[in-house]
C-alpha cells in the first residue's frame, strides 16, 4: 500500500514538472491540487486499511458498514476537495481534473502491479 502512494506521488509530481514546462506555473498549480486530492483519497484508503488491521472484527454487518462508512468519507472528500480548488481557489477546470484522473490511474497501476509482483 505504501508503495502504491509512494508511486502515485512521484507520478503527480512528474505531471507536474511536464505541466509547468507545458504550459506554466497555473497550470501547474491546478495540476498538482487534482494530484494532491487523489493522493488524499488514497492516503484515507491506506488509513482505513491499516487501521483495520489492528481493529479486526468476523461480523459482516460491521465490516460491510465499515467499508461503506469509508467509501462515503472518501467520496465526500475528494467531492469537497474538488469543489475547494475550483470555486474558491479559481484553478482552471481541466488541469485540475487532469491531474485527479492521472493521480487515481497512477494508484490503479500502482495497486495492479504491486498485486501481479
Amino acid at each position: 500500500m505504501f508503495f502504491g502512494l509512494s508511486l502515485q506521488a512521484g507520478v503527480i509530481l512528474a505531471m507536474a514538472l511536464l505541466a509547468w514546462g507545458w504550459q506554466g506555473w497555473t497550470v501547474t498549480v491546478a495540476v498538482m491540487c487534482g494530484g494532491g486530492v487523489a493522493l488524499l483519497n488514497s492516503t484515507l484508503l491506506v488509513w482505513r486499511w491499516h487501521r483495520g488491521l489492528r481493529d479486526y472484527h468476523c461480523d459482516g454487518e460491521r465490516h460491510l458498514g465499515s467499508f461503506y462508512r469509508s467509501s462515503l468519507e472518501r467520496f465526500f472528500v475528494v467531492g469537497i476537495s474538488l469543489a475547494v480548488g475550483l470555486a474558491f481557489l479559481n484553478l482552471a477546470p481541466l488541469p485540475l481534473l487532469t491531474g485527479f484522473i492521472v493521480g487515481q490511474l497512477a494508484w490503479v497501476i500502482a495497486a495492479a502491479v504491486h498485486k501481479t509482483g
